[in-house]
């Protein structure tokens, strides 16, 4: 049993947090805001701390950074409902376990209080790292579970200085990633710069980590560097444990599977172990297509700027099109096809018209390999539920099931009808009353 503190102004939140915790066997405080938080902390300190970000006067990412200085041994997990990118990424490398959106998935949110009462337990503090202020990044664009989750490995890794590697499909933005890494460490006044070994796969290693003094280098395809160059960055990295004053901090970017090619032998073992100590895998485009609106939407704004346009947004029929589409070649193809329409566009809105050929494969051709791969990763993810569960239990596995695939029908439905409720209903079958209850937030 633990005491949690749990911060929010909303009470009905408040109120639904008391009862999970109490469930769960803790015990539970609540403060309304970031001035009653300290004073409870100051009074007793909790084990844990469960705080919103949204909230009158003080916020929870300025509450979380004088909760940190004050009480460096503190374990805060922040929680919102309107979090970007930067949010995620502020939190974590500020000091803060670690970052859930609201709903709250209460599977998850077990786990992580699991996790943070272990890691109090054991006093370690490597998921906690020491505060630093924040600087201007890049705009990474997304709210896919896995993107979440790079941008918690952002926030660690903009407090450490160890290398990492990362890794993702042609055009998934490994180099936006490197570079946000490094706008939001203590390294951000000093040069970013970026080689790719494909290139310059003889290139001296030493002279570029020299160009990045104090700095980020970061290394693209690394899987192409030269034998005798993978063998003085592996001395380099072992002279300067990453840690050493003056020297450049390593990024390395492939889309190649480092491990396989050790083990065939045709890259450098060492090298591999090193790099791979923390991996950022980023996901393909099509493994987080309810982005895609958002990502156009992003790719709008900064092309309107760029071109001087005025363009407001994407026809319907054309966004479900590009939703659809398998994009081989990642973000960077779409933002290539927003780009064109963006400049050829004729009105204020963007059609397919404006694209011309962009897509080169028709969304139908691909509809037979779609419902197989979503077949294939229903039954993934209901084998994972089913055999989770304790035959000696009971269990609401059947109507949690039935549950998520009616409410991601309902917003299918409703996506493709652009929130037309009478049209969603009629697609799917069933009155409007009963879509009204399986909507998400219902």
């Amino acid at each position: 049993m633990a005491e949690i503190l749990v911060v929010d102004d909303d009470q009905s939140v408040a109120s639904a947090f008391k009862t999970f915790l109490r469930y769960e066997g803790h015990d539970c405080r609540i403060a309304s805001s970031a001035p009653e938080a300290m004073q409870a902390i100051a009074e007793r300190p909790p084990a844990l701390v469960v705080m919103d970000v949204r909230m009158p006067g003080v916020d929870g990412l300025a509450a979380l950074k004088e909760m940190r200085a004050k009480y460096p041994d503190l374990y805060v997990v922040m929680m919102t409902g309107y979090g970007t990118s930067q949010t995620s990424i502020d939190a974590i490398r500020d000091g803060a376990f670690d970052f859930l959106h609201k709903p709250l998935d209460l599977d998850e949110l077990r786990g992580v209080i699991r996790k943070a009462l272990a890691a109090r337990e054991s006093r370690d503090t490597s998921e906690s790292p020491a505060a630093v202020d924040a600087g201007t990044a890049p705009s990474l664009v997304g709210e896919a579970p896995a993107m979440r989750e790079v941008y918690k490995t952002i926030g660690r890794l903009a407090a450490l200085d160890v290398p990492a590697l990362l890794v993702g499909e042609h055009g998934t933005g490994k180099r936006l990633v490197a570079a946000t890494i490094h706008a939001n460490s203590a390294r951000r006044a000093r040069p970013f710069v970026v080689v790719d070994c494909a290139a310059s796969p003889e290139l001296n290693v030493d002279e570029q980590m020299a160009l990045a003094s104090g700095g980020t280098l970061l290394l693209q395809h690394i899987e192409a560097l030269a034998p005798a160059a993978q063998a003085a960055l592996v001395k380099t990295l072992g002279r300067t444990s990453g840690r050493s004053a003056g020297a450049a901090r390593l990024l390395a970017a492939t889309e190649a599977d480092l491990r396989a090619l050790a083990a065939s032998g045709a890259f450098n073992r060492e090298l591999v172990e090193t790099l791979a100590v923390v991996t950022v895998a980023l996901p393909p485009l099509r493994n987080r297509r309810d982005d895609i609106p958002l990502l156009v939407r992003a790719f709008i704004q900064r092309f309107n700027v760029e071109f001087e346009r005025g363009i407001s947004r994407m026809d319907d029929a054309l966004l479900r099109r590009l939703q659809e589409h398998p994009w081989p070649g990642n973000v960077a193809e779409l933002e290539g096809v927003v780009k064109r329409g963006c400049i050829l566009a004729r009105s204020e809105v963007i059609t397919a018209d404006d694209i011309g050929g962009s897509l080169t494969q028709a969304p139908a051709a691909n509809r037979q390999e779609a419902e197989s791969s979503l077949s294939i990763a229903a039954k993934r993810a209901l084998q994972e539920r089913l055999i989770a569960q304790s035959p000696n239990e009971p269990s609401s596995a059947y109507h949690d099931i039935i549950d998520l695939v009616e409410t991601t029908l309902v917003k299918e439905a409703l996506l493709v009808t652009n929130g037309n409720q009478v049209k969603a209903a009629l697609i799917l079958g069933v009155n409007r009353a009963t879509l009204r209850k399986k909507m998400p937030g219902a």
